[in-house]
Order: structure tokens, then sequence, then C-alpha cells
């Protein structure tokens, strides 16, 4: 479940963004509740960092098992959202509740050769067992859930150079299925893709959703093709 309630996104107009939020807590607070919209939207002003909003109000609510294709131009904050949801940027305004874990995947990573999928798929735990530590059967239990909710079986000891960019990316969804967050989000995954590969992805990102009950989020120029895989449409 994603709840966003009089949502205002952005950065400062220095071009930092504003960072440390909780990522444990299941509901963000609202700290800038008091800026006057008019100046949220980057209304002129000498103060170096008066927040400048993207977009906003937003309001949506997407239940759980959903999966929501993001779609908008280019600079109307699709990344931010996701980043915002993440809990990556704070919210210039107004509340966000995920009820739980909110994770965006990564999707533009490189494909290290001499790494196996199995490999990249266990460091999906580095987040909560730390880089020198032993896992635990519940930590193996997941890598092996993730696995075959992905039906990445049959490469898990592939070498990452040898296998295709879909299959990659759904190598780098089943890292953040093992930190069983309630929220995945993936910036244009299908970016780059070939038709077979990129129907193969949004399919997989649909069969997730319902089957976990997660709420999957991803962003698209794409409109055609996540139309046919997507159960709702946010448009910014």
């Amino acid at each position: 479940m994603i709840k966003a309630t009089d949502l205002y996104i952005g950065y400062s107009v220095s071009g930092r963004p504003y960072a440390g939020v909780d990522r444990g807590r299941k509901t963000a607070e609202r700290p800038y509740a008091g800026i006057d919209p008019d100046r949220a939207r980057g209304a002129a002003s000498q103060e170096p960092y008066l927040p400048s909003a993207i977009s906003g109000p937003l309001n949506f609510t997407y239940a759980n098992g959903q999966c929501v294709m993001l779609r908008g131009r280019n600079g109307s904050g699709k990344t931010t959202l996701m980043k915002t949801i993440a809990g990556l940027l704070k919210p210039l305004s107004g509340t966000i509740e995920t009820g739980g874990l909110a994770i965006l995947v990564p999707t533009r990573i490189p494909k290290v050769k001499g790494f196996t999928v199995g490999d990249f798929i266990r460091t999906g735990m580095l987040a909560e067992s730390g880089a020198f530590r032993k896992l635990d059967n519940d930590s193996e239990n997941r890598i092996a859930e993730a696995i075959r909710m992905m039906e990445l079986e049959d490469l898990v000891q592939k070498d990452l150079g040898r296998i295709s960019d879909g299959e990659f990316q759904k190598a780098c969804i089943a890292t953040a299925l093992t930190r069983r967050a309630n929220v995945l989000m993936l910036d244009e995954p299908t970016a780059f893709l070939d038709v077979e590969n990129r129907i193969m992805v949004l399919g997989t990102l649909q069969r997730l959703a319902h089957e976990t009950a997660t709420t999957i989020i991803f962003s698209t120029h794409d409109i055609h093709d996540g139309a046919l895989y997507s159960d709702s449409v946010l448009t910014l």
C-alpha cells in the first residue's frame, strides 16, 4: 500500500537534495509543512536553500498488489518522486505512507564479469547483515525465495557478463525482493531493452505484484507496453 497526501516534491534552489529521512519509519513527516505553496514552487528569493518544488500537490492511494505505471514528460519529477518515496529525499511538504519498507531498485548498474547471478542476488542482504557477516538460515531462505519468484534457477551459476539485459533486470529485482519490501520502485527498467526483453520484464513486474501483494511502481516513456502490464497509471 502507498498513500500520498498533499505531497510536494523537489530540491533546494542550490540543487542539493534534502536528505536524512529515517528510512525505517512507515510515515514521512511534514518537515516543510509551513512553507507557503508559492514559495515552494520556486518563487524568486535570495535564500540559497529555499525549496523548489518539481511537482505537487500529489494525492494518490494504491493498494497492496497493484502494479502502477508512472508516466510524465522529462523533468516532471518521476525519479524525484520515487526517491522521495524510498526515503532518499525528504518531501517539501505533505505525507507519504508505505506501510513498511520502500525500495528503489537500481536499474542502471554495470554487469561485472566474474560475478555470478547468485552472488549478485546475495548482495541484497548486505544492507541488513553487513559485508562480512555470515548469512543466517532466514537470509538464505529469502535469497532462494527471490530466485524462485524471478524464475532465475537456471541462471544462478551463470556469469553476469553472459546473461541478457532483461535477465539482469530480473536479477536486480531479485536483490530487492530479498529485503521483503512493501513497495518496490523501478526507474525506467525497460530503457534500452529490445522488444522481447521489455515485454518479459514488464510481465514479470505485474506478476510479482499480484503474487506477493507488493505495490510496484515503474516509470516509463513506453506508454503502450506499460499500459498493457499495469493495473493503474500515475501521471505527473
